[in-house]
């Protein structure tokens, strides 16, 4: 059996189900956004260690215990039962749920991707700016702050270049792209106040890239930004920007396998952008980040990979992996991204 955590609002979801079911395998899904009202868990301890866990959705009971592996995709807030209206007693009940929840998942004997601990500190920009620099990776100069005299004084030290801020998450109700600091702006920078804002460097280049990494397996999108509009977060430009699969140097590789074990992580989504002279600069890594656009513009097998890691990971099988964990810096290490551009064409 497969779990996984989405809902139906996530169009990822139904080409991963889809397939896996194709392959024979048993799926749930858990949306916590029907939890606890209309979706019921039990834990029951009887004589021995090993407690029975179920899962109810629908009315169909699901025993959890022969589970093997696990999508956190998107987890939902829950929903509370409507007769609360009590602030304290709405507030204990979410509280309940949650450590009801959270303790099921706990003791789900099953392979993550990804697990939701690690899952939830990987997405924490700053630590894994820092993570990326101990992987090996160049990352562009970043002061992240509330602080207005610390804005000011990183945006003066780099007078004669552009800077750019941005927020730390893509919330759907808040989204705002990555912005260039223009010259009346710097004068709001006391608003800092209010929140922590990203600020770097820009960091100029016409090509971006999406890696998009399951396992030990790297799969590369080039993405031609400077061809946009709007150069700056091609995002503002999906439906036309020009994407391509793309090879990474070997070097690049190699460090973005170290990123992905120092945080603990099967999936991740990479974004970079290639200096004019060639380097590979490092802006962040999504840990449950979306493919299909990329996928859908280059051909990558982006979601076949990502079934296969689930599928194996219900048969008891490890993740894909190209070559052993202590040999990552092995040579045979390098054919990665030509295997991925292989696989396109199969």
């Amino acid at each position: 059996m497969i779990l996984i955590e989405s809902h139906g609002g996530d169009d990822h979801l139904a080409p991963v189900r889809s397939e896996l079911e194709l392959r024979g395998h048993e799926v749930v899904v858990l949306d916590s956004g029907r939890y606890p009202v209309e979706t019921s868990i039990a834990i029951s301890y009887d004589d021995d260690d090993a407690p029975e866990l179920s899962l109810t959705i629908d009315g169909t009971t699901h025993d959890l215990t022969t589970c093997r592996a696990a999508w956190w995709r998107r987890s939902q807030p829950f929903t509370l039962d409507p007769r609360l209206i009590d602030a304290d007693a709405r507030s204990f009940a979410y509280t309940e749920s949650s450590e009801g929840l959270e303790g099921l998942r706990a003791l789900l004997k099953v392979s993550w991707i990804n697990d939701p601990l690690r899952d939830g500190r990987a997405a924490h920009k700053p630590y894994q700016l820092r993570e990326a620099r101990r992987a090996g990776l160049v990352t562009p100069r970043t002061l992240m702050t509330n602080d207005p005299v610390k804005a000011r004084a990183f945006v003066a030290d780099h007078a004669g270049e552009r800077t750019v801020y941005k927020s730390f998450l893509a919330v759907e109700g808040a989204w705002r792209e990555t912005r260039v600091l223009r010259e009346d702006e710097v004068d709001r920078l006391e608003l800092v106040q209010m929140a922590p804002v990203i600020f770097q460097e820009y960091v100029e280049g016409d090509v971006d890239l999406r890696v998009t990494v399951v396992g030990d397996i790297v799969q590369a999108a080039a993405v031609h930004s400077g061809r946009t509009e709007y150069a700056t977060d091609y995002r503002m430009a999906l439906d036309t920007v020009v994407m391509e699969p793309y090879a990474l140097p070997v070097s690049v590789e190699r460090s973005v396998i170290r990123l992905m074990r120092r945080l603990g992580l099967v999936y991740g989504a990479l974004d970079f952008r290639v200096r004019p002279n060639g380097e590979h600069v490092f802006f962040e890594i999504n840990p449950s980040g979306q493919w299909l656009f990329i996928e859908e513009k280059t051909g990558l097998p982006l979601t076949r990979t990502f079934v296969d890691a689930l599928a194996s990971a219900d048969r008891g099988s490890p993740h894909p992996r190209s070559a052993p964990s202590g040999c990552v810096d092995c040579e045979q290490n390098t054919s990665r991204a030509a295997r991925a551009g292989a696989l396109v064409g199969a």
